[in-house]
């Protein structure tokens, strides 16, 4: 396992892919709703490794899940000062890498081009 954030470590394989759910997720929402979203509405394999990222109405509260080999691994951050980034304007973008992960977590914005592209962060 690899430790990729910047301010507060959180152990994630980025060899695997990272997924961005478009729509609002109720924070409520524990393992098994977040496995059915994981699986229905997103179309993903929820087993395979890859984590995926739900962020709530208000943008101050986020969640992750991922397998982890052993079992599901549940994420659940909030946010003291500003707002998560809104998935509005990523309509196009389903994977993000583990730079733009830790950005998002730790409270700042994927690049977007002036067409609303998303602009290439190196690993």
């Amino acid at each position: 396992m690899t430790i990729f954030s910047y301010h507060s470590p959180m152990i994630f394989d980025p060899k695997y892919p990272i997924f961005i759910h478009h729509s609002y997720v109720d924070m409520r929402k524990g393992h098994n709703t977040l496995s059915h979203v994981v699986i229905n509405q997103m179309e993903k394999e929820l087993t395979s490794g890859a984590l995926f990222l739900f962020v709530s109405r208000n943008r101050k509260a986020c969640k992750a899940i991922f397998f982890d080999g052993n079992g599901l691994v549940l994420i659940h951050k909030k946010i003291e000062r500003g707002r998560f980034m809104s998935f509005d304007n990523l309509s196009s973008v389903t994977e993000i890498n583990s730079n733009e992960l830790s950005l998002i977590l730790n409270g700042g914005q994927i690049p977007l081009s002036k067409s609303g592209k998303k602009l290439c962060i190196k690993k």
